[in-house]
């Protein structure tokens, strides 16, 4: 299938289709890391920051239109600050949690900072046959695009921007279809006609916990490579060109610069334990 509305409208419809089923993460996941994961709204940008503010101040509040919650929660404190055309992709969630406006049951989110930082290779990743995006690292920059991660990840949540979607995998086994080429080359799989924003948390044994809106109850354990590989793909999808058109890249990112695509959240100084971010903590972190 070549044209890119129609990949994009299969996409879709895979998206829709797997919510009816479960997709049974492995027995190390608990159920409270269950309670992260949220599904219910339109945007997979959405969804990975309401994971963030589950973390942080509890459950998603009752609605009675959920288009009218995702206006006011989401789109609304974007708007303010001139990104709403961005309100699908993940580095915009910290323009809207830093306006200031967000209100999460009835509670001004008003403590929280969002800061955005870079995963992106020296080398730009590059993509075979449009399918899968080869990512290479330098000798010592796996290492050190780990340790990034793993410093951000103590402050606390990380939402990534990525061209890979657990819905995309076989069987939907999670993050797993991501493939070790060698110690420093990764393939990761992706479909160019879409982005996906998932949010990612530190386990007290130090192991990442993804949560990922593609699939149904979509909570699975990644080792820190992938992770890093995954989030480094970015770079090179957002300049795919197709059709002839321009690529994401050469139309824009406002607001955003040097790749800097994923966001991590914690709490202002005095609002609480920024250094111990583990998931056990639930509420009033």
């Amino acid at each position: 299938m070549k044209h890119p509305i129609l990949r994009l409208l299969v996409f879709v419809l895979l998206v829709s289709v797997i919510p009816l089923r479960h997709v049974y993460a492995d027995d190390a996941i608990t159920p409270q890391d269950q309670t992260l994961w949220v599904g219910q709204f339109n945007q997979c940008s959405y969804n990975a920051l309401a994971s963030v503010l589950t973390y942080f101040y509890g459950p998603t509040p009752k609605y009675a239109n959920r288009k009218d919650f995702e206006q006011d929660t989401f789109f609304q404190p974007l708007n303010s600050t001139g990104y709403g055309a961005y309100f699908g992709w993940a580095p915009w969630t910290s323009y809207m949690v830093n306006s200031g406006k967000i209100v999460w049951d009835n509670r001004p989110v008003t403590d929280l900072v969002a800061q955005r930082f870079s995963l992106a290779t020296k080398e730009l990743p590059q993509v075979l046959n449009m399918h899968w995006i080869d990512v290479k690292y330098a000798p010592g920059e796996k290492k050190r695009l780990i340790a990034k991660l793993m410093s951000e990840l103590k402050k606390g949540p990380v939402v990534i921007w990525t061209p890979y979607a657990a819905a995309l995998g076989p069987k939907s086994d999670g993050w797993k279809s991501i493939v070790r080429v060698s110690d420093d080359e990764y393939k990761v799989p992706f479909s160019p006609s879409m982005t996906h924003s998932v949010t990612l948390y530190l386990r007290p044994d130090n192991q990442i916990l993804v949560t990922d809106c593609s699939v149904y109850n979509g909570v699975f354990l990644a080792d820190p490579a992938t992770v890093v590989s995954v989030a480094a793909s970015m770079s090179a999808s957002v300049r795919i060109r197709m059709n002839n058109q321009s690529s994401i890249f050469q139309r824009g990112l406002k607001g955003v610069k040097d790749d800097q695509f994923d966001v991590v959240f914690f709490r202002k100084k005095g609002k609480g334990n920024q250094k111990d971010a583990s998931i056990p903590k639930m509420n009033g972190r």
